[in-house]
């Protein structure tokens, strides 16, 4: 008797599929499209943060250094960003010394001084006659630094937060109807 002939026909098994992949690929995938995902939310939040800042600079950029009323401009750019940043309670009444202040604290310490420096006589000749007359390529410098430097603000330290708590804290026991009742009725 032939042993070949005892022997059945062979048969390929089933082809074996790439899916479903093991749980561990699948948690992977997960993982990196999680982190894809915020980081391109993280981006395109700080990109929005950022819009108006690429906008001053940008407008900035374009004032004519031989202007007449380039110091006026210059000025009036730097408070507009500021608006756009900060409270506009806080930033609207500010001019002249206290408007230069302000941009030199909203500065990070290593460059205050330089802010300074670059501006200081074009805050000292603000709102007088010759003001106008007054062309100052370090009021640009001056700009170009706050702007590039400054904006968008980072986020308060916690003792500043804790003000700015107790302040929103104190405005909303004031606004409360209790007490507004009270105060009508006096």
């Amino acid at each position: 008797m032939d042993p070949l002939a005892q022997l059945k026909e062979i048969h390929l098994p089933d082809q074996v599929h790439n899916y479903p992949l093991a749980p561990g690929w699948w948690i992977l995938a997960f993982i990196v499209i999680s982190v894809t995902i915020f980081l391109l939310v993280k981006w395109l939040k700080a990109y929005r943060l950022a819009k108006a800042k690429r906008q001053a600079i940008k407008l900035l950029s374009n004032i004519d250094d031989n202007e007449e009323n380039q110091n006026n401009e210059i000025m009036g750019l730097l408070k507009w960003a500021a608006l756009q940043y900060f409270a506009r309670d806080k930033i609207a009444p500010l001019f002249g010394s206290q408007l230069q202040q302000f941009l030199k604290d909203s500065l990070p310490e290593k460059f205050q001084n330089k802010f300074i420096d670059l501006s200081q006589s074009a805050f000292e000749h603000r709102y007088q006659i010759d003001e106008l007359s007054l062309q100052d390529q370090t009021l640009k410098k001056a700009a170009m630094l706050w702007l590039q430097n400054a904006l968008p603000p980072k986020k308060l330290g916690s003792e500043k937060q804790q003000n700015v708590e107790m302040m929103k804290t104190n405005t909303l026991e004031k606004d409360q109807p209790s007490n507004l009742v009270s105060e009508v009725a006096k």
